[in-house]
């Protein structure tokens, strides 16, 4: 009797031997299709978000002058789900062990890079309200080198997992798991850091600023309040669910918690390009 093994990125599954009991097979098969659906699941919503924002995508990024943020837009917006189409294909297909080894630590080679994209946007975002400050440049730039640095330190912890004969997929595993743990605490850090420091520069404008009516930088307070909350508590329950749930589901949010990461932050930018185009139609 065989078990198929699908896309369930990420998982830290540990199997205590080739030779499982028919009930502990048959539970982990059904944690991890559990956490194929949930991983499809998370794909789905992103593709499904880039379709229907593509006349915003096409109005207010493509038909505008092309700048660094136009590069930082494809980043964060097509690795994503680009990458995930190869991680779903390693799921699925019975690569060989040699492959899978070269593979295995792609998932979270990704991850290094969309987090370094909507680093760069979030520091970029907060040089701007605070008045272009070289110092919340240079401080933002050092917190994201150690996000990324925890992350590179956490993920090369990984091996490709041994599968028991009748189960298929190209698994990362971490050797120990609250090292593994750590790529999603940088994560939380740092979204933290620059929340509060945008809620420090955003109250700070408001004692001073006079007149009634919603400014650019009330928009950058609400989106970012929205941004912040929904990534926080991705993130923490990832880590709540790493560390407190059985091994063969302890990764099952890890898909949806960078996926929705790269879906909100596209959405901050369109939300800012739209509300900038207002206030010029207004000021005209």
């Amino acid at each position: 009797m065989g078990f198929r093994l699908d896309e369930v990125p990420l998982i830290l599954v540990t199997i205590m031997s080739d030779t499982l009991s028919a009930p502990a097979l048959a539970s982990t098969a059904d944690h991890l299709m559990a956490a194929k659906m949930f991983s499809l699941a998370a794909c789905v919503m992103l593709f499904y978000d880039i379709l229907i924002t593509m006349g915003d995508e096409v109005e207010r990024i493509w038909m505008r002058s092309y700048t660094h943020m136009t590069i930082l837009w494809v980043l964060n917006r097509y690795i994503s789900p680009l990458g995930y189409i190869v991680i779903i294909v390693s799921f699925h297909d019975p690569w060989s062990k040699s492959v899978c080894d070269r593979y295995v630590l792609f998932p979270e080679a990704l991850k290094v890079v969309t987090s370094f994209t909507i680093g760069v946007i979030f520091i970029l975002r907060l040089y701007a309200i605070y008045y272009r400050s070289l110092t919340v440049a240079v401080s933002g730039g050092i917190l994201l080198a150690a996000e990324l640095a925890i992350k590179i330190w956490s993920f090369t912890d990984g091996t490709s997992l041994n599968l028991p004969e009748g189960l298929v997929g190209c698994i990362l595993v971490g050797r120990t798991h609250i090292r593994f743990a750590f790529t999603w605490i940088a994560e939380l850090a740092f979204d933290s850091i620059i929340f509060f420091a945008t809620v420090y520069r955003v109250f700070q404008y408001n004692r001073l600023r006079h007149g009634t009516g919603e400014t650019l930088l009330d928009r950058i307070l609400h989106d970012g309040v929205l941004y912040f909350a929904v990534i926080f508590i991705a993130n923490l329950v990832t880590v709540l669910i790493f560390m407190l749930a059985p091994p063969d589901i302890k990764a099952i949010n890890a898909s949806f918690s960078t996926l929705i990461t790269t879906l909100m932050a596209s959405r901050l930018i369109l939300n800012l390009r739209e509300h900038s185009e207002m206030r010029s139609c207004r000021l005209e």
